[in-house]
């Protein structure tokens, strides 16, 4: 016979949560999402990878999740957007000089798609992380 506590385990981890709980979750994935992204693109290329950027997203990605599950939402969702902040400045400290040289139309005319791409993932991270963080964190009691 099956012990049925092992299966209601994980509906009591999402059962009476509030919407900020899964807005933060959801942020959590899209940071760990653009993390992945971003060293899948740019890897290949170190002189516009930031790994203390990846670094940074991932691991408040983590610790984040960790957060949420232990029931500490609000910090949780301050410490993914924080993350996503710091990746943020990060990607753009070692991308600044390629968006120089394109739009000076040194050596390219045009942005590549994968700049495009990163830079969506991690201006979309950051606008979750606020959203996030002023999201109810806590069920209103009725």
């Amino acid at each position: 016979m099956r012990d049925s506590s092992a299966l209601d385990r994980p509906r009591g981890l999402l059962s009476g949560r509030s919407y900020g709980f899964y807005v933060t979750l959801g942020t959590v994935v899209l940071s760990v999402v653009t993390a992945i992204v971003y060293a899948a693109l740019y890897s290949n290329t170190p002189r516009f990878m930031s790994w203390p950027a990846f670094a940074v997203i991932l691991a408040g990605g983590v610790l984040a999740l960790i957060l949420l599950l232990l029931r500490f939402g609000q910090i949780a969702s301050a410490v993914v957007a924080l993350a996503d902040l710091a990746g943020l400045l990060l990607f753009i400290r070692v991308i600044y000089n390629y968006v120089v040289v394109v739009m000076a139309g040194i050596d390219l005319s045009s942005f590549e798609a994968r700049f495009i791409v990163c830079t969506v993932l991690f201006v979309l991270s950051l606008a979750a992380g606020i959203v996030s963080v002023f999201s109810r964190q806590t069920k209103e009691a009725k």
